[in-house]
């Protein structure tokens, strides 16, 4: 009984985040390069990024407090880690750790870092076009979150995360607070292997950058003498989405897993997408990974990112658990990603 209270109310909660939020997510493609705060779009883990981003109904454990948060309570063990590199463009790379910790029955608590690195940039001035003082800054992008997720039932598990979103430039620097919620209800229908997934995902304040260096001098009209004044930045909403996934995994031959998934993402900034993605497991040490990202609406020339793949490997030695994880991302006109994972559990 207690179990079927539980289920209605998951099934109710589930709707009523869908009806709620959805007419939020316009998808109107005019709004597309309007959003603030796009660090939060940088995907981390290579697991679930080689499987196109498509794993959100049984992403778990660390992984999970990026693509859903109701994974994390999947985690292995008492205690993990994970570290992940990835090198965008250039000189631009994101580097991410988190930890995560089981409560007992309290549930399971994660913390996350993102961070950019950009390298040295010149510094240019209205007198210094040229850049040819030599001085070089840095900006400061980096993404915060403390994750909080529990196993309701052997079949759901919900999870939320609270994150802090903080950029700087020489004197000038914004902020902002988004949460991404999700839940993954598995067995789906009383069918073995079948899995859903729903995380709605950076839905916070708005975003504008302030500082002295957005302080000018002019001269009022009407007046003389030259003052100070503040040009106040434009105030831009994060880029929000909703993500409803289903997952199908299945052991063949004792030794083999296959896993797929399928994904469709609704942006408040941009086009809807969809995602497929896939993967291979050997006697729990090997793994193959695929993923295919499309866009609605979008002429293929004019889509950056198109397919992953990757490569698992993980180990048990007594008690604690490797993995390493490494995935693919394939760019159309620049370079393409590698993303490397490193993850820990004890």
């Amino acid at each position: 009984m207690r179990n079927k209270k539980i289920f209605h109310l998951t099934v109710f909660l589930v709707l009523f985040i869908f009806i709620g939020i959805t007419p939020l997510f316009a998808g109107d493609p005019a709004r597309t390069g309007t959003a603030a705060g796009v660090q939060v779009l940088v995907p981390v883990g290579a697991r679930d990024l080689a499987m196109g981003g498509a794993n959100v109904a049984n992403t778990e454990g660390l992984d999970a407090i990026f693509w859903n948060p109701g994974g994390l309570s999947s985690m292995k063990g008492t205690a993990s880690g994970v570290f992940s590199t990835m090198n965008i463009f250039n000189d631009i790379k994101v580097n991410y750790v988190a930890v995560g910790v089981k409560m007992g029955r309290f549930g399971t608590l994660g913390i996350s870092l993102k961070s950019f690195s950009f390298g040295d940039i010149p510094m240019t001035t209205i007198q210094d076009p040229d850049g040819a003082s030599g001085r070089t800054f840095s900006p400061t992008f980096v993404t915060t979150g403390l994750t909080y997720s529990r196993r309701l039932t052997d079949a759901i598990q919900v999870g939320i995360t609270g994150k802090v979103v903080y950029e700087s430039v020489p004197r000038a620097s914004a902020n902002a607070f988004a949460v991404d919620a999700g839940i993954q209800y598995h067995e789906l229908g009383g069918i073995p292997g079948l899995s859903f997934g729903l995380v709605v995902k950076n839905v916070g304040t708005n975003m504008s950058y302030s500082g002295s260096g957005l302080t000018t001098q002019a001269v009022e009209e009407g007046k003389v003498a030259q003052d100070f004044y503040d040009r106040i930045s434009s105030s831009d909403q994060l880029p929000a989405l909703i993500e409803l996934a289903v997952g199908y995994k299945r052991v063949v031959a004792e030794d083999n897993t296959v896993l797929l998934g399928a994904l469709f993402q609704n942006n408040n900034f941009g086009n809807d997408a969809y995602k497929i993605g896939a993967e291979y497991m050997y006697k729990d040490l090997i793994a193959l990974r695929g993923g295919y990202l499309f866009l609605n609406n979008v002429q293929s020339s004019d889509v950056l990112y198109r397919f992953t793949l990757g490569l698992g490997l993980h180990v048990k030695l007594g008690n604690t658990d490797f993995s390493l994880d490494y995935s693919y991302r394939d760019s159309q006109y620049f370079d393409g990603n590698n993303l490397f994972s490193i993850k820990v559990g004890f």
